[in-house]
């Protein structure tokens, strides 16, 4: 049920006024200025050498290197009307266009207002360039106002492409339109672009089997979803969903749930009945978002991607989305009781208006008032303790130290050690209430065949004393809870164990990741609780 309980509230005016929190080692690293107003950030599948840069006035731009292409991939300002909220304002590639060559571009069409969704391919033996001559208009919505002309492209792990749509303007949705079966606006939208001419609906769309609204919409109550976003490795969506006055939202679908989800506008904004409509309010039929804050210094919500790049281990698997108009970033995951959690990461004073991937799951932000374009990056101060595992032995290993993670990324020992993508800040040596973590291994041939790491005095020494286990390091610095409990300012890393048959497959794994954290509970790993407390 949406309700005040249904979800976790988070304030940006508390974050701002500087509630005692962990801070992420996180920074914002400038790659590029000049872009007007960019609005969409993409890759092309499996092209790690470019990004592909969208101005809301109507060029898609090639970035290098560092650099923009001189010439633009695409430019369509002949055809669209821009400023405010309107413009050329998604854009995404077919899965298979390193094949076929084929993408798909939103804009609001001049003269009328309307959305336009086109297909458009790359230049025959020009791959820096688009064919203007190959547009091929897939769906043209009309729009009652100026404003709530959502936008976002993007295409799904069932290989579908999405759409999303604002819910036609004005404000307090007039026409109830987000909540009409029969309107497209205020809807993600779901289209086969493979199956028909120009595209067909999935046969598992909301209404294809009914036929009581239009075969297109895959979910309804969208108010104005500004980007959304699957997670590259576990297909998940998140939608971030503009609020009208009081409260903004992020929006949540996991892999393969049935379409026909209705996130409730505008019977609910965020948590809050509107009483706009006659609809019961609060109503298990709406799904809840996952992430609601009100405004204040934050008015405007810009979703964003699911980090899963290897610069910032500190940053894998976690929610990255900020706000308009305050510029502050959040990073957010589920904790191990299966709670949503966000914190801010970046104050960056900023337009934050889209965040993109690269091909690598590199995250990148733009700036619209300024035209720049940023990149998260790892701090050059606080240690992180990077995790790798090794497949063939089922070992998870952390390790903070520089010359030993360039080692293992080299392919030390055989190659067989990768990065898992997480990993925590800690504490350098000698900071203060911090204590020095002891790395052990199970001595060979008599002891477990697994790292194991405590930051407690006693089970050190005792550590130390027994004949299974050899000290092999001081691995970094943390802090140590009480009751449980860390200190503020501080994230628990959480401590598991498998619990074999025999001594030799002992393994253990330390993580601050929540939902790793209970997953492996639910394939038969012992969760020990809280181990130790990091950055």
């Amino acid at each position: 049920m949406r309700g005040p309980l249904a979800t976790l509230v988070f304030l940006l005016a508390a974050l701002a006024a500087g509630a005692a929190a962990a801070v992420l080692p996180v920074r914002a690293e400038l790659v590029v200025t000049g872009a007007a107003a960019p609005v969409d950030i993409v890759a092309a599948p499996g092209d790690a050498s470019r990004l592909f840069v969208v101005e809301q006035g109507g060029r898609i731009r090639i970035l290098r290197n560092g650099a923009f292409a001189a010439t633009p991939f695409l430019d369509v300002s002949s055809l669209i009307a821009a400023g405010g909220e309107r413009g050329l304002l998604g854009f995404a590639f077919h899965p298979q266009s390193a094949t076929n060559g084929r993408f798909f571009v939103g804009y609001t069409r001049a003269g009328d207002g309307a959305t336009v969704i086109a297909a458009y391919r790359v230049a025959t033996g020009t791959p820096d360039r688009a064919d203007p001559a190959s547009a091929q208009i897939l769906l043209t919505i009309a729009q009652p106002f100026e404003n709530h002309n959502g936008g976002a492209l993007r295409f799904g792990p069932d290989g579908y492409l999405y759409i999303g749509m604002g819910d036609g303007g004005s404000g307090n949705d007039p026409g109830n339109r987000a909540q009409d079966p029969n309107e497209l606006l205020g809807k993600l939208l779901r289209i086969d672009v493979d199956g028909g001419t120009p595209y067909a609906s999935p046969p598992d769309n909301a209404f294809v089997a009914s036929g009581l609204g239009r075969p297109e919409i895959f979910a309804l109550g969208l108010r104005n979803p500004w980007r959304i976003g699957f997670d590259r490795v576990t297909g998940d969506l998140y939608i971030g969903d503009v609020g009208q006055d009081r409260e903004e939202e992020i929006d949540f679908l996991p892999r393969g749930v049935p379409a026909g989800a209705n996130f409730g506008w505008r019977v609910v904004e965020g948590n809050r009945c509107t009483g706009l409509s006659g609809a019961k309010c609060p109503s298990p039929q709406y799904v809840a978002p996952i992430l609601t804050y009100e405004h204040g210094p934050g008015c405007s919500v810009t979703g964003g991607v699911v980090y899963r790049g290897k610069r910032v281990p500190a940053l894998y698997g976690r929610y990255l989305y900020g706000d308009y108009c305050s510029g502050q970033i959040f990073a957010a995951a589920r904790d191990a009781d299966g709670q949503w959690r966000t914190e801010q990461v970046l104050d960056a004073d900023q337009r934050i208006g889209t965040f993109g991937e690269d091909a690598d799951g590199e995250v990148y932000w733009s700036d619209l008032a300024s035209g720049a374009l940023y990149r998260m990056a790892a701090d050059t101060v606080t240690p992180v303790a990077i995790e790798y595992f090794n497949a063939a032995l089922g070992h998870y290993f952390l390790t903070a130290f520089p010359e030993e993670a360039a080692a293992l990324d080299a392919g030390a020992f055989g190659g067989a050690w990768r990065r898992t993508g997480f990993g925590f800040g800690a504490f350098t040596a000698g900071e203060s209430a911090t204590v020095s973590v002891c790395r052990f291994f199970g001595v060979p041939g008599r002891g477990p065949n697994s790292h194991f790491y405590t930051g407690d005095a006693a089970e050190c020494a005792g550590l130390k004393a027994n004949p299974l286990w050899q000290f092999e390091a001081n691995a970094f610095a943390v802090r140590l809870p009480q009751a449980g409990v860390c200190p503020a300012a501080t994230r628990p890393v959480y401590r598991l164990y498998n619990n074999p048959a025999v001594v030799a497959d002992v393994n253990h794994r330390f993580t601050t990741d929540g939902a790793t954290y209970a997953a492996m509970q639910a394939a038969g790993w012992i969760g020990e609780g809280v181990a130790m407390c990091a950055k």
